[in-house]
């Protein structure tokens, strides 16, 4: 993956992770509820205190949860537990972060920190969720075929198969099917 700063932010992790939350903060399920749906996801980092995404997981989960107003108290915990033992910090040096950026880091840190800790002096503005499923886009027996190039689907986001077959080494040789 990779870190490009000091913030909680800076790393392709976290900001896939971002997006990841950003989507179960719209489910009408209370903070516990979504932190245990997250974990479920996220496993790997979120279990596993040698991954090297373990700590920007709580983090990143915490400081998007205090900023939503979504109350949960064993992720507040286990922030503070992670920011106070210092484990992001070792963590960020093992993967080579310099004493500079290091002392950057802890003061981000140290502003998580403060925010876990003091209740806002704003209100929060009530999250957005769904009111109602969102409408199924197949039906039972529905299928739907796409192209292929050595068992790969191709990429719509980058346009057509031939725009993609300009910009890639992507040739179509077969069919798949859902």
């Amino acid at each position: 993956m990779g870190t490009w700063g000091t913030s909680l932010y800076s790393g392709d992790y976290a900001a896939d992770l971002r997006s990841t939350i950003g989507a179960i903060m719209r489910l009408p399920n209370d903070g516990d509820e979504l932190l245990k749906i997250l974990v479920d996801i996220e496993s790997d980092a979120a279990e596993d205190s040698d991954d090297e995404d373990h700590t920007i997981f709580w983090l990143v989960t915490a400081d998007i949860f205090l900023k939503k107003g979504v109350f949960c108290p064993q992720l507040t915990e286990t922030a503070l537990k992670i920011i106070d033992s210092g484990q992001d910090l070792a963590m960020m040096e093992s993967l080579g972060m310099d004493e500079r950026d290091l002392k950057k880091r802890a003061a981000v840190l140290s502003d998580l920190r403060t925010r876990l800790t003091t209740p806002p002096e704003y209100p929060v503005k009530e999250r957005k969720v769904m009111k109602k499923p969102l409408p199924y886009l197949m039906e039972v027996g529905d299928c739907y075929i796409f192209p292929t190039a050595e068992g790969e689907s191709w990429n719509p986001y980058v346009g057509t198969i031939e725009e993609m077959a300009k910009r890639t080494d992507w040739k179509q040789d077969g069919w798949g099917i859902m």
